[in-house]
């Protein structure tokens, strides 16, 4: 069963990020590890996070998506915890795939001003009035945890002009801010208590390491599943199609008609003063389904051929019947919820934790 721990808090790990361009999600980690409704078993278990990661893979029909999971130092040293959590704890932070406040914070706090900052919808157990912005509230128990989208209770805000610099910490062992991101990577949005950009982890004033182009995640989904994710930002438009030179290339899911009708390049998007454009640049069509909100009807609209028109929150474009692209982190209502693709509780010891039924 140590074995099996093991690989299921292995397969977690992959899918945990502190890139809002990765992740679907944000979370508090401890309050989702004391879940013990879930499965009635420890006052705290790390393999409970898997269940959330699951869960979330399968509300957005994404076997990849990321989780952008807080916690408080003290969950390092909480007995609750077994001794192997704890040094797997310490190992998530040391390499910054969760973000460690220190002693004292409050995590629900911090989750609250991530998803503000990034726009990512808070994972949580109940409601949480008065926020801004998307939630995805657990239904069910053990054998049938799902997510549902609590209503949203205000606009998404533009982004705040912190995320347009990135910062570097003070402090040289800073596994979230003390090297470069990756070109085309995010970066975690810093704290800002008073205003100005803090460390969340350190509690040091950040130091301004240069511009950071816009970007926004989005995603190609086929037959309602996400096949590939990629960011388009304010620097360099993207093409999507079936074989572009550079680019977004989806040819190899697609069938044998699909890749008739899906022309080589077929749209090109590009991000503009925050708001996606996409402009249709192939043979064959496309158009925009409109909503204004995910459980909304789609309104469909032809893009007219070299004309712009810019995206809404939760519009998808449609190359070709169930062959759209549209923003990771707004996904519509009716995406693939079939069984969680690439299950990260696949190799979780039943004894320790029920899992939920496919």
């Amino acid at each position: 069963m140590r074995f099996e721990t093991s690989r299921a808090l292995d397969a977690i790990e992959r899918r945990l990020s502190v890139d809002p361009l990765l992740a679907g999600g944000v979370i508090d980690l401890v309050e989702g590890a004391r879940s013990v409704d879930l499965d009635g078993g420890r006052p705290a278990a790390l393999l409970r996070l898997g269940l959330f990661v699951d869960a979330l893979s399968r509300q957005l029909g994404d076997g990849g998506v990321g989780l952008y999971a807080v916690a408080e130092r003290g969950a390092m040293s909480d007995t609750d915890f077994t001794s192997n959590e704890r040094m797997v704890l310490r190992r998530w932070s040391d390499d910054g795939l969760i973000e460690m406040l220190p002693p004292g914070a409050r995590p629900g706090a911090r989750v609250r001003e991530v998803a503000a900052l990034t726009g990512l919808p808070v994972v949580s157990r109940v409601p949480l009035p008065g926020h801004p912005g998307p939630v995805y509230v657990t239904t069910g128990g053990s054998t049938s945890m799902e997510l549902a989208l609590a209503p949203v209770t205000g606009s998404t805000p533009r982004p705040h002009p912190v995320l347009s610099r990135y910062w570097r910490c003070p402090a040289g062992d800073c596994p979230m801010f003390g090297r470069a991101p990756a070109p085309g990577a995010g970066q975690a949005p810093p704290a800002l208590p008073s205003g100005a950009p803090i460390c969340p982890r350190h509690g040091e004033r950040l130091i301004d390491a240069g511009v950071r182009a816009p970007a926004v995640p989005m995603v190609v989904r086929i037959d309602g599943t996400v096949r590939t994710r990629f960011a388009v930002t304010a620097a360099r438009p993207v093409i999507v199609g079936r074989a572009p030179e550079e680019g977004v290339t989806i040819g190899k899911w697609l069938d044998d008609e699909g890749a008739r009708r899906v022309s080589r390049n077929h749209i090109r998007l590009e991000l503009r003063d925050g708001m996606v454009l996409v402009t249709d640049v192939s043979t064959n069509g496309a158009a925009v389904l409109a909503r204004t909100a995910p459980t909304m009807a789609p309104r469909e609209i032809e893009l007219g051929r070299h004309e712009p028109k810019v995206m809404g929150e939760w519009d998808e474009v449609e190359l070709y019947p169930e062959v759209t692209v549209g923003r990771a982190d707004r996904p519509p209502a009716d995406v693939a919820k079939g069984g969680a693709p690439n299950s990260v509780m696949a190799d979780a010891p039943t004894i320790a934790i029920r899992l939920p039924n496919k």
